[in-house]
């Protein structure tokens, strides 16, 4: 498997672990949405809560493998990609076919990376007696940012080559 796609699976067992471990931990009703200074201003039943958590994994996971998926069955001449000629002719075609594939895995890895580490927070702060996000939420954010100003960098630069 390769690593990004290794990355994706230990992040989908790490919030299984998630779920398995905080489900029976929290109260029935939950902290879903914190306004200014942390504090929760919408609350949510536990199990709501959870399928949502899975319902976006699922997206994630949609999104990251799917687009590939669906651009590998566009026609080439509606593709739009810096040097189109070079990557989208019949040499370079599968090789493109395969970057975006990890590409988009890799940006599957920023957004579940992002959603495993504000889940967590969420489930930390419900067990407590007043919940309050932490504020490493901002950091989190911060760094979820970067990731993607990285990635959309790398995706960028890697298309503006040619041999």
């Amino acid at each position: 498997m390769e690593t990004p796609g290794l990355a994706q699976l230990v992040l989908i067992v790490f919030a299984a672990i998630q779920t398995i471990y905080y489900y029976s931990k929290l109260p029935e009703r939950i902290a879903s949405h914190f306004g200014g200074g942390g504090l929760p201003d919408r609350w949510t039943p536990k199990g709501s809560l959870f399928l949502t958590y899975w319902a976006v994994i699922g997206l994630v996971l949609a999104i990251s493998i799917g687009i590939p998926a669906v651009i590998g069955k566009l026609p080439r001449r509606i593709i739009n990609l810096p040097h189109k000629e070079y990557w989208l002719s019949d040499e370079k075609y599968p090789e493109t076919l395969s970057i975006f594939r990890a590409q988009f895995r890799w940006f599957g890895v920023i957004l579940l990376s992002l959603q495993v580490a504000v889940f967590q927070m969420v489930f930390q702060t419900n067990l407590t007696q007043t919940p309050v996000l932490s504020g490493w939420f901002v950091l989190v954010l911060i760094g979820f940012a970067l990731a993607l100003v990285f990635w959309g960098i790398k995706f960028t630069t890697t298309f503006s080559k040619t041999d």
